[in-house]
């Protein structure tokens, strides 16, 4: 599984189950975690954040195309989106063999 920093922002109401910020996040990440799941992926880790950025998570999933698809569709929960790719520590030794 390919991992990935997620960094968001809170855009305002979306889709058909909008809710004022409070009451999304009373409960945790549920939907988001569910959603990481239909996707063929996992929400390792979800924060909420203080400046730039409301929120970031870390997110594992089988390739590229399964995050950004995940990503397209988490607009729903009302976010924007920056996906960055994170190599953990595990792969700099591959990462460093190709240079």
């Amino acid at each position: 599984m390919a991992t990935f920093l997620v960094l968001w922002k809170f855009t305002g109401p979306a889709g058909t189950d909008a809710e004022p910020i409070k009451d999304a996040i009373s409960g945790g990440a549920p939907s988001s975690h569910e959603l990481a799941e239909q996707h063929g992926g996992k929400l390792v880790e979800v924060y909420l954040t203080m400046g730039q950025y409301d929120g970031a998570a870390i997110v594992e999933f089988p390739d590229e195309i399964a995050c950004c698809q995940a990503m397209m569709a988490w607009r729903d929960f009302g976010v924007s989106t920056e996906t960055l790719r994170a190599f953990p520590e595990s792969e700099w030794s591959s990462l460093a063999a190709g240079i």
